[in-house]
């Protein structure tokens, strides 16, 4: 989309009545400033609304969060929200001059920008059983929904420790929500860009499907200053990505009746401005209620009572209140359907894709055999190769030398920054024999870090294209940990992360899983945090360069 596009679609729907009577702009910028720079654009949403209809050029910005600092990996910075109202003409004006100049001046002064280009236009309807997840940045987007235009910024590059560890992004986002309704922690693709929305007040459309009926009825109740207007709609059903009911309605000013069965499966509808061939209304896939779970809690006359040692292994008595729990169903009993047999078809499906990409696998050696101890090595590998082109971290407790030589030296992108961090220990002992004391007093052992340095010095080879680092913790720096993953920190999308179950050196020699974690941003946060707190050079035990 061209800046003339955008500004012809926006005068379009910004005729009075068309999907709303807007007299006024409600800007609210989040905003970054390093010490002595300049203020940037970290965020950016133009809401055209009513109720304002004398706002001046003049108008006074309002801080809406006191000033937000502290912010890992933005030194000397400051953030905060701002909130300025504009006239309605002010719009065009700063799309005039952000084409010609590239400037981005819709609050009444500059703030920088990366390069912003206009996305096509979008419609953006209200959460329904499926989330939205703009919409928990744009306001108040309960009712028809809402045309939503974006300025893409390109480049993003002042952003960037935001996605190197998305738990900052987090707390920023969390700063601002203390003063202004916006969550943008779960939405980094937006940092640097404006959104300007124009929500739909002319009508308000209500979905309903009655008990046993196999359609569905559509009903738009008209704002009291709205000339009521000729409508289309049309809705579909899906399930197992097939249409199991579509239809269009014949054209209606206050109601229509749809041959859509929305007992079945969820309905997804689009209503339109029949004479102007816009959209005025939306919903995303939204289910009909079938079946409520009423859940009461008791509570029993009779406490349990027991002792339960301090950390200083003191008892103390204890008094837990009990309850008993008592669940109602109200609706529908669910039936051994279509629905029951595809979610059955589709755990299976899930397994051999978590077995396929290595997300979910679980190992169960058998006595005598090391097939489990191949096959989790093997699995590793595989991880790290599909994965570790921009870099791999492996943490675990125990981490060895020849852990390493077992894992990371078989990555397969040259140059990839693999990083790898140990405790200092030695692994626990695995039977009693392990932990024998010889008969004769042995020669004083090396250091942990020097045992390991003089296996890699031994057997680390040409080290072609090894970009590794082996560090530990040691002395008062950092903190003991526990827990062993296979993180990717620098992925494109975000980081990966794989908890391991057991350490390097024990794979598949006792059941464990390997499984992918959830939040793996988190995850790669914490290593970061440990790492960079272990940067002396008694941490680091070998370096391949």
């Amino acid at each position: 989309m061209t800046f003339e596009k955008l500004r012809e679609e926006l005068a379009f729907l910004l005729a009075p009545g068309r999907i709303g009577a807007f007299d006024h702009i409600e800007l609210i910028e989040v905003i970054g400033t390093p010490r002595g720079g300049v203020t940037i654009n970290v965020l950016s949403v133009a809401v055209l609304a009513e109720g304002h209809p004398n706002i001046g050029d003049t108008e006074r910005t309002e801080r809406l969060t006191e000033r937000i600092g502290r912010i890992d990996g933005f030194r000397d910075w400051s953030f905060g929200v701002m909130r300025t109202l504009r006239p309605v003409a002010a719009l065009d004006q700063a799309l005039s001059t952000l084409a010609a100049s590239g400037e981005w001046t819709l609050s009444g002064h500059t703030l920088g920008t990366g390069t912003l280009r206009p996305d096509p236009a979008m419609f953006v309807p209200p959460d329904g059983t499926v989330r939205v997840p703009i919409n928990n940045v744009l306001k108040n987007n309960f009712w028809a929904g809402s045309h939503v235009f974006r300025l893409t910024d390109q480049d993003k590059t002042p952003f960037a420790p935001f996605f190197a560890d998305r738990r900052r992004l987090q707390v920023l986002s969390d700063a601002v929500s203390a003063g202004v309704p916006i969550a943008f922690a779960g939405l980094a693709d937006l940092l640097g860009d404006v959104l300007i929305q124009l929500p739909v007040t002319v009508l308000v459309p209500s979905v309903t499907a009655p008990p046993g009926a196999e359609h569905s009825d559509v009903a738009v109740t008209w704002r009291n200053d709205s000339t009521p207007r000729t409508l289309a709609t049309a809705a579909r059903t899906r399930w197992d990505e097939l249409l199991t009911g579509a239809a269009v309605s014949e054209r209606f000013m206050h109601g229509a009746r749809l041959p859509v069965d929305n007992h079945r499966q969820p309905l997804e509808m689009e209503i339109w401005d029949a004479e102007a061939g816009i959209l005025v209304g939306a919903t995303p896939s939204t289910s009909t209620i079938k079946r409520i779970s009423l859940d009461m809690h008791v509570i029993q006359h009779e406490p349990r009572l027991f002792n339960a040692p301090d950390l200083r292994g003191q008892p103390v008595a204890e008094r837990i209140e009990l309850t008993k729990t008592r669940t109602s169903l109200v609706g529908t009993e669910a039936r051994q359907d279509a629905n029951f047999w595809l979610s059955r078809r589709q755990d299976l499906e899930e397994r051999r894709r978590l077995d396929e990409t290595r997300d979910f696998v679980q190992y169960r050696p058998q006595a005598n055999s090391s097939a489990q101890q191949i096959q989790a090595l093997a699995d590793v590998r595989f991880l790290i190769d599909r994965h570790g082109e921009t870099g791999v971290d492996l943490w675990d407790p125990y981490l060895s030398a020849e852990d390493l030589l077992r894992t990371l030296f078989f990555c397969c992108h040259s140059g990839a920054l693999l990083r790898a961090l140990t405790d200092g220990g030695d692994p626990p002992c695995k039977t009693w024999r392990d932990c024998s004391t010889p008969e004769e007093p042995a020669a004083p052992r090396p250091s942990f870090p020097d045992r390991q340095r003089a296996v890699l010095e031994h057997d680390a080879g040409n080290r072609e294209g090894l970009r590794l680092e082996y560090r530990t913790r040691r002395g008062p720096k950092g903190w003991h940990f526990h827990d062993r993953f296979l993180i990717f920190p620098n992925m494109r999308d975000g980081p990966r992360a794989w908890s391991l179950g057991t350490s390097v050196n024990s794979l598949g020699q006792a059941h464990h899983i390997l499984q992918r974690v959830s939040n793996p941003a988190m995850v790669a946060g914490a290593f970061e945090d440990l790492w960079a707190t272990l940067d002396e050079p008694q941490h680091v035990i070998w370096r391949s360069w």
